[in-house]
């Protein structure tokens, strides 16, 4: 007597609703943060599309869309032409994969089919991110099929590199209604830092988010005179739930002096007086480690690199200001730091001939740069205005009247 094969166990629902009210990138952000293996099924009326979890990670992709089949993806991304692909079908034998017979040809390695397939996997999600009609269901515990070659990425770089695909700066005016709107981080640095890749521009941006800095500031902080570019990045960014927008801050108390009384008894309020000589306020932060290798390189732009992806040492340094022949250090420990008289910079100086925001320093892989944000006065180095420079020690730095040395305590190899 035969015995049947047992029933499978039906398909857990766990998560399910419209995309009208939920876009693609928090779904999978949602999916990646629970660290879920399972499927997400979306729906709506010409096409069905399944993405596939493994610990939170999208490793698989497959879609009813014709344009997505494997050879049109080929043709479409310059891969192969559509003779070549159109020879191939001809050729293909029923219930034979397009993949099989391209092997067989010998029209691809396994190594590039392999590729392909993963850069295929990653068309498909992509193409989802512009969805805003169908339905979601996500399946719990439903692995990828046992044949499938499967993807292995971080999930941020990957909703990261579908967002810049699918974003082509049209929304900003809507994205960014009120440049005093506050910028804040919604991911860990140091993991960012560790995972992910961004372009140089973006990881500049990404530095200057510190929950206290509105959209126009980081703008300016930038340095950019396009300041449509520094948008379409921080809309990116934002898309890619690395950061997110707040309501400007209530407006601060004035800070006010004493009453003072005038000739006919009344009293007036005036401003506190300016503090005598330029000082400095000091806002510290922490730095990283490094990252092993995946697809990444597969899929997103090739410009894009991990932090200090070509450094070849670390630099250990420190400001040192001096005032009335005192000095006093200030590690430079984080990857980007502002300069000038808005308290919302990383150093503040109070002195009047020093801009709101004047001037910025960079960790590069040779060291700290100094970038003038076009302020009023110039910076100074070594008693030449400079516009950019990569500081060396025992640099002499002037901001106004302020007077900063850098000095490097030591190098290390990355």
């Amino acid at each position: 007597m035969l015995q049947s094969d047992p029933p499978r166990a039906p398909m857990e629902k766990t998560l399910e609703g419209n995309l009208a009210a939920f876009e693609v990138p928090d779904l999978l952000t949602f999916i990646g943060l629970g660290g879920r293996t399972g499927v997400l099924v979306l729906e709506r009326p010409e096409q069905e599309t399944k993405l596939f979890f493994r610990d939170g990670k999208a490793v698989f992709a497959s879609s009813t869309a014709e344009e997505l089949r494997f050879g049109n993806t080929l043709v479409r991304l310059g891969k192969l032409s559509a003779q070549t692909v159109e020879r191939v079908m001809q050729k293909q034998r029923a219930g034979a994969r397009i993949g099989q017979v391209l092997l067989s040809e010998k029209v691809l390695t396994e190594e590039a089919l392999a590729s392909f397939l993963k850069i295929q996997v990653s068309e498909v999600i992509f193409h989802t991110f512009s969805w805003r009609q169908g339905t979601f269901t996500f399946y719990d515990k439903t692995p990828p099929p046992a044949t499938a070659v499967t993807l292995e990425m971080d999930l941020q770089n990957l909703i990261m590199e579908g967002v810049r695909r699918g974003d082509d700066g049209g929304q900003l005016a809507a994205a960014f209604p009120d440049r005093d709107m506050i910028v804040e981080a919604l991911v860990n640095p140091e993991r960012v830092k560790q995972s992910v890749t961004l372009l140089p521009d973006e990881w500049r941006v990404l530095f200057l988010v510190d929950g206290r800095r509105n959209v126009g500031e980081i703008c300016h902080l930038v340095g950019n005179p396009d300041e449509m570019a520094t948008l379409l990045i921080l809309q990116h960014l934002k898309g890619a739930r690395f950061l997110t927008l707040g309501p400007p801050p209530p407006e601060p108390a004035p800070v006010l002096a004493p009453p003072v009384r005038e000739g006919g008894g009344t009293q007036k309020w005036i401003d506190a007086p300016p503090a005598t000589g330029p000082s400095v306020e000091f806002n510290a932060g922490v730095p990283v480690r490094k990252v092993e290798e995946d697809d990444t390189k597969e899929i997103v732009s090739k410009k894009a690199a991990r932090y200090l992806a070509n450094a070849t040492r670390l630099t250990v340094s420190r400001l040192v200001m001096v005032k009335d022949g005192v000095e006093t250090s200030f590690p430079l420990i984080k990857d980007s730091y502002t300069l000038g008289r808005h308290r919302n910079n990383d150093i503040v100086i109070s002195d009047p001939k020093a801009s709101s925001f004047h001037a910025r320093i960079d960790r590069s892989p040779d060291g700290f740069v100094i970038v003038d944000l076009q302020s009023r006065n110039g910076c100074w180095l070594n008693g030449k205005r400079v516009e950019t420079a990569l500081l060396k020690t025992g640099d002499d730095m002037r901001l106004g009247m302020a007077r900063l040395i850098y000095r490097v305590d030591y190098t290390s190899a990355v």
